[in-house]
């Protein structure tokens, strides 16, 4: 393989889903993997407007998940948060 610029060779792990994903991706697009990332690499470096994004994104996704959980499970309507009892239950505290 032929490069017009200068290379350096890189090891990283990925998901099995993002592995999926990448090779399918590269193959749509007609490039290799390595060219795929590299792509990935110069965008998400040209701008930090992804992480913000990516941590807005973060963010609403928790929300619809913690709304998720809120839908399916309920405390006693008795029950209270009482931050002694959590001290306790770990050894922080005495008996």
């Amino acid at each position: 393989m032929m490069y017009t610029h200068d290379v350096v060779r890189k090891q990283l792990y990925l998901r099995e889903d993002q592995d999926e994903l990448l090779k399918q991706k590269a193959r749509d697009l007609g490039v290799s993997e390595a060219e795929l990332v590299r792509r990935a690499l110069d965008r998400f470096l040209a701008s930090g407007e992804e992480d913000r994004l990516s941590a807005e994104e973060a963010v609403q996704r928790f929300l619809r998940a913690a709304e998720e959980v809120r839908k399916h499970h309920r405390y006693p309507e008795d029950w209270r948060f009482r931050r002694e009892d959590v001290y306790r239950e770990e050894g922080r505290f005495g008996s």
